[in-house]
C-alpha cells in the first residue's frame, strides 16, 4: 500500500511537469526554461524515493517502461528536445499522458494486492481522488492548449476534452459515499466558489465553440491554467490526507500484528521452557491414572462378583424373572396362572422323628432330603416354591408359563424323587435311617405374587394349593397321590400308567375321586414339544367328574389291563399296594433315563 500511496504522488509530479511544460511551449508562462527546473528536480525526486522495478516490467512491449533507468532517460530525452520554437503541444499531452497512464494502472494493481481488508474504502477513495486529479490535469492542459491556439484541431481532442471532464464528475461524486474527507459539495465550498465559478465560464466557451472559429487569449489560458492547478492543489491535499489515514490505519493493524506475534513469541518461550515440566506432570498423572483406573477395575470386579452374589441370593428367594421385575421397579403386580401343576412332600411321621433324634441329626436328615430334591428340580421345568419344616412344595407352570407340560414334568419330577426313596439312596449320615414320604399333586388355576418386605417370598395361593396339600396329607408312604384333575391331563399324554383310588373323604374338600400315580411308560422327552396336549384341563366340570367316577369304580380292572398293554417291554408290575405280596418281583422301569434307577 505504501507504493501504492508513492506512486499516486509520483502521478501528481508528472503530471505537474507536463502541464508546465505545456505552459513553457504555448508561450503563456515565463519566457525562460528556469521555471521548468523545479518540477524537473521534483519529478527526479519522485523517481528517486521508488522502490526496485517490479520483474513483470522487463518484459513490458515497450523499452522504456522495462526499467526506472530507462523511463528516466526517455523523460530526460523529451525534455531536452523541448522548444518553445517548433511547439508540439499535443505531442506533449500524449508523451506525459502515456506514462501517467501506465503509473496508474501500476498504483491501481498495488491497491488491489495490498490485502489489508479494514481499509478497502479507503483505498477504493486514493484511487477515485487519483483519477480525478489525473482527469483535471489532462482537462487543464487542454483548455490551456485551446485559448492559446485558438481552437482545437480535431473534433477527437473537442470529445477527450469533455469526457475528461465527465470522468472527473463520476470519480469525485462516487468517491464521496466511501469516505468523510471529499466533500460533495466542493463546487460551494468558500475557497473553490471564485474558481469554480471561472472554471464553468471557460468550459462553456469551449463547449459553445465551433472549429471554424479562432478564441486564441493569453489571458483566458493563463485563467483556465491558474484555476485548474487550485483544483489539482485541492484534490493533492485530499489524496495526502487519505494517505495519512490509509498509513494510520496500516500502522495500527501492523502494530496488533507486531503485538500479537510478541505475545506468541513470549507464550511459545514460555511452552519451549515449561515443556520439560509439563511431560513430567504428565508423566506423573497419567500414572496416577492407571493407578487409579487399576484401582478402578478392581473396585468394578468387587462390584460385580457382590452384584452377582447379590442377584444369587435373590434367584434363590424368588424366581428369576420376578425377581428381574423387582429390579427394575419397586413392586411387582400379582399375577393370575389359569393352569398349573402344585407338588407337596413330607416326611412319614417326622414329628415321631424330631423327638427320637437329636437336632443336629434332624438337620442333617432334612439337609440330604432337601439337597436331593433341589438336584432334580434342575432337570425339570419346575421351581421350587418354600420348604417349610418337613414339606416341600414345587409348582410347574409358574411363574413361566410352560402350556400344558406342566403336569408332565411335576410328574416326572415326582417319580423320580419316589425311586430314590424306594432305594434308600435318601440316607441319614447319623440315623443310616432311610425317608417315606408322602407326595400330593394337583393341577388347577393360582394366584402368584411377592409377600413382605423383608425376606421377600414369592407365594402361591388358590385352592389347587390346598388340594394338593390334602393329597400329600391323605396319601400312603411312598406312593403319589394325584388328584382328578391331574389324572385327567396326564391320562391326555398316554405316558403315565395310573390307578385308581376310588373316593375318599377329605377334609374341607368332601368326597374326592383320587389316583396313584405309578410309572411312565416312557423317558421324559427333551423336545417338549413332542408331547404338546391338544388343551389344559384346569379344574373338571361337575359333569364329567360323575361320569368319570362311576367309570372308574365299575371298569377299574379293565383301565389296569388297558394301561399295561401300553408298557415297553423293560415295564414293571405297579408299585405294590398295602396288601400285595411280598414276593412280587422287583424290575428296572423305562423310567430310569429321568435321570435314575427306577426299580420297582
Amino acid at each position: 500500500m505504501l507504493r501504492a500511496i508513492k506512486l499516486g504522488r509520483l502521478i501528481y509530479t508528472i503530471q505537474k511537469e507536463r502541464d508546465m511544460s505545456i505552459l513553457y511551449i504555448s508561450r503563456i508562462g515565463p519566457g525562460t526554461k528556469a521555471f521548468l527546473i523545479d518540477e524537473y528536480d521534483q519529478t527526479d525526486k519522485a523517481f528517486a524515493d521508488m522502490w526496485d522495478w517490479p520483474l513483470e516490467f522487463t518484459v513490458h512491449e515497450k523499452q522504456y517502461f522495462r526499467s526506472k533507468r530507462k523511463l528516466i532517460n526517455h523523460i530526460n530525452s523529451r525534455r531536452n528536445k523541448l522548444d518553445p520554437n517548433s511547439p508540439d503541444v499535443y505531442g506533449e499531452i500524449n508523451f506525459y499522458s502515456e506514462i501517467v497512464e501506465f503509473f496508474m494502472e501500476w498504483m491501481i494493481e498495488r491497491i488491489r494486492e495490498s490485502g489489508f481488508g479494514n481499509i478497502w474504502k479507503s483505498l477504493v477513495v486514493f484511487q477515485k481522488i487519483t483519477r480525478c486529479m489525473l482527469d483535471t490535469g489532462a482537462e487543464r492542459a487542454y483548455g490551456a492548449m485551446f485559448f492559446a491556439q485558438g481552437n482545437f484541431p480535431d473534433q477527437d481532442l473537442y470529445d477527450n476534452y469533455f469526457r475528461r471532464i465527465f470522468r472527473f464528475n463520476y470519480n469525485y461524486k462516487s468517491a464521496t459515499f466511501y469516505s468523510d474527507l471529499v466533500d460533495p459539495l466542493i463546487d460551494s465550498r468558500s475557497d473553490q466558489v471564485t474558481y469554480t465559478k471561472s472554471i464553468r465560464i471557460l468550459r462553456d466557451e469551449i463547449k459553445n465553440s465551433n472549429f471554424s472559429g479562432n478564441y486564441k487569449s493569453t489571458e483566458k489560458a493563463e485563467d483556465y491554467f491558474d484555476n485548474s492547478t487550485f483544483r489539482v492543489d485541492y484534490l493533492y491535499s485530499i489524496q495526502e490526507a487519505v494517505a495519512s489515514r490509509v498509513i494510520g490505519r496500516i500502522n495500527t493493524t501492523v502494530k496488533g500484528y507486531t503485538e500479537n506475534i510478541i505475545i506468541y513469541s513470549v507464550t511459545a518461550a514460555l511452552v519451549i521452557i515449561a515443556c520439560p515440566f509439563i511431560m513430567s506432570f504428565s508423566e506423573a498423572l497419567t500414572s496416577n491414572m492407571q493407578e487409579y483406573s487399576k484401582i478402578l477395575v478392581k473396585a468394578s470386579d468387587e462390584l460385580n462378583k457382590e452384584r452377582s452374589k447379590t442377584d444369587s441370593l435373590l434367584y434363590q428367594m424368588l424366581p428369576r424373572p420376578i425377581a428381574d421385575r423387582l429390579k427394575r421397579k419397586s413392586a411387582v403386580e400379582s399375577e393370575f396362572f389359569k393352569s398349573c401343576t402344585v407338588m407337596f412332600t413330607s416326611v412319614v411321621d417326622f414329628i415321631q422323628l424330631s423327638i427320637e433324634y437329636s437336632p443336629m441329626e434332624l438337620i442333617d436328615l432334612l439337609n440330604i432330603l432337601y439337597s436331593s430334591i433341589d438336584n432334580k428340580i434342575e432337570m425339570y421345568d419346575v421351581y421350587k416354591v418354600e420348604t417349610i419344616n418337613d414339606t416341600y412344595m414345587v409348582v410347574s407352570g409358574v411363574p413361566v408359563r410352560n402350556g400344558s407340560r406342566h403336569a408332565s414334568e411335576i410328574a416326572y419330577l415326582a417319580l423320580d424323587v419316589v425311586s430314590s426313596v424306594r432305594y434308600k439312596t435318601l440316607l441319614s449320615v447319623s440315623t443310616k435311617q432311610p425317608l417315606q414320604l408322602l407326595i400330593g399333586i394337583s393341577t388347577g388355576s393360582v394366584s402368584a405374587g411377592v409377600v413382605g418386605t423383608v425376606m421377600l417370598r414369592y407365594c402361591l395361593f388358590g385352592d389347587t394349593v390346598n388340594t394338593a396339600s390334602r393329597m400329600k396329607s391323605n396319601g400312603l408312604p411312598d406312593r403319589i397321590h394325584i388328584s382328578e384333575s391331574t389324572y385327567r391331563n396326564l391320562n391326555k399324554t398316554g405316558i403315565f400308567i395310573m390307578s385308581p383310588r376310588g373316593k375318599i373323604e377329605v377334609k374341607g374338600k368332601g368326597e374326592m375321586n383320587t389316583y396313584w400315580l405309578t410309572e411312565a411308560v416312557r423317558a421324559r422327552d427333551k423336545d417338549p414339544s413332542k408331547y404338546t396336549l391338544p388343551g389344559e384341563v384346569d379344574v373338571l366340570p361337575e359333569t364329567e367328574a360323575t361320569e368319570f367316577t362311576s367309570k372308574a369304580q365299575g371298569t377299574s380292572s379293565d383301565m389296569r389291563t388297558s394301561t399295561n398293554r401300553k408298557k415297553i417291554s423293560r415295564s414293571v408290575n405297579p408299585i405294590k399296594m398295602k396288601g400285595d405280596s411280598e414276593t412280587s418281583t422287583q424290575r428296572k422301569s423305562v423310567a430310569s433315563g429321568l435321570g435314575g434307577e427306577w426299580n420297582y
